[in-house]
């Protein structure tokens, strides 16, 4: 979890960034200014989550972990120390908090940044299109694969309903000798994390961040300006209808739209724009919100 991965993947970046692992170096230099800051929030925000779960439930699962490791090594006795002390660990967090649940234990964000326009989307679908009536199915399936640009937030959480009584049954068989029986019960238990992911499309974190720009501008100087701005902040929520990730909050989007539409012809009139630019923030911060919980979709 300390490696940060940088692949290229046809005409798109793909960045694998383990968001609660601790590192001082940027990983990112290659992507757009604003996707860097996007993951770079995230992470700030991921590393948040971790400092707030319960640490008692984490330092139980690192010694299931170690357990594992010295029943591989042949060291039962040692093994049996680490499965009791995670079982005190586990029994802790549930005595503070009998009601715990899925409990976050680990995460990740994958980053697929496309860097592209509407017009060329449209031109790249035509193609697959043509190719899938050619009958070219595994071309059309290459270029089906750029056509991604999302930031992926996945979350591990441990299972306190069932995690804490298995670590328990495996103890048992341990110290009964049941060496076999230990094994497969923890080989069972570590498989039953369970992750849940959600897919933010980065069209729609550029569109935030151009609005955000556009806001802090001045009016009557930076018109045209500003309205470059606005205009890109509608070409990204278009990227991110054509590739297809509109289809769960449609009408979000539209509204997104509609309200940046309305942005434009009062930066073009006289009328204040700051109550638009507050509406549009809290639209952005909402939608957001929805799209990065993971399981919600």
């Amino acid at each position: 979890m300390n490696k940060i991965i940088l692949t290229i993947l046809f005409s798109s970046l793909l960045i694998t960034i383990p968001v609660w692992a601790k590192s001082d170096k940027s990983s990112t230099e290659t992507t757009s200014p604003t996707t860097q800051e996007a993951v770079k929030q995230e992470k700030e925000k991921q590393d948040d989550l971790l400092e707030k779960v319960n640490k008692d439930v984490v330092e139980g699962m690192d010694n299931v972990i170690k357990a594992i490791k010295l029943l591989k090594e042949g060291k039962d006795t040692e093994a049996l120390t680490a499965l009791q002390n995670a079982t005190g660990k586990f029994d802790l967090a549930l005595a503070a908090d009998p009601e715990l649940a899925l409990v976050p234990v680990d995460g990740y964000v994958s980053l697929f940044d496309l860097v592209t326009t509407p017009d060329v989307i449209e031109h790249q679908i035509k193609s697959v299109r043509a190719l899938l009536d050619d009958g070219k199915i595994q071309t059309a399936r290459e270029l089906l694969s750029t056509l991604r640009d999302e930031m992926e937030i996945s979350t591990v959480y441990l299972p306190m309903g069932t995690y804490p009584d298995s670590i328990k049954l495996a103890t048992k068989y341990l110290v009964d000798k049941k060496r076999e029986q230990a094994i497969a019960i923890l080989d069972t238990t570590i498989g039953s994390l369970v992750t849940k992911s959600a897919s933010v499309p980065l069209g729609l974190v550029r569109a935030k961040s151009l609005i955000e720009q556009a806001s802090k501008l001045d009016k009557e100087k930076d018109k045209e300006k500003i309205l470059n701005l606005a205009k890109s902040a509608r070409e990204q929520l278009e990227v991110a209808n054509l590739l297809g990730y509109t289809q769960q909050r449609l009408d979000s989007y539209i509204d997104l739209k509609k309200q940046i539409v309305n942005l434009e012809k009062e930066i073009k009139g006289k009328n204040v724009v700051e109550k638009l630019y507050e509406e549009l923030a809290d639209s952005f911060a909402e939608l957001l919100k929805k799209e990065s919980t993971p399981g919600k979709k």
